[in-house]
């Protein structure tokens, strides 16, 4: 992974604004399909979900193919921990009040030789 990342889940409490409630609404309610599926619900599904990627790279001035979607913050700070900490032995800093889903892939790493 190369560049920076951005952090776009403020706070897993944080409410869902109007717009994207909206924009989200057809597929929390009637449209359950899987993207990665190959029939008619997933492929719109799919679509969907390229459509946002897109959307989300226009507003960052980045490449679709740049914009990770990830389920939350665990998968997200994993990402970013492991994808961003190169080869050891290298140096990384980690605070004590740091999330837990921060905290133990440092310490993998650290096992690692970091």
């Amino acid at each position: 992974m190369s560049g920076d990342c951005i952090y776009l889940d403020a706070n897993a409490t944080t409410p869902m604004l109007p717009a994207v409630w909206d924009a989200m609404r057809p597929y929390l309610t009637e449209s359950h399909g899987n993207p990665a599926s190959a029939h008619q619900v997933g492929r719109r599904a799919r679509q969907a979900l390229e459509n946002a990627r897109e959307q989300t790279a226009a507003l960052l001035d980045a490449d679709p193919e740049e914009v990770i979607f990830t389920s939350g913050a665990t998968e997200a700070n994993n990402l970013a921990v492991f994808g961003l900490a190169g080869d050891p032995p290298a140096r990384l800093a980690c605070s004590t009040i740091e999330h837990p889903c921060v905290v133990e892939p440092i310490r993998e790493l650290g096992r690692r030789g970091f």
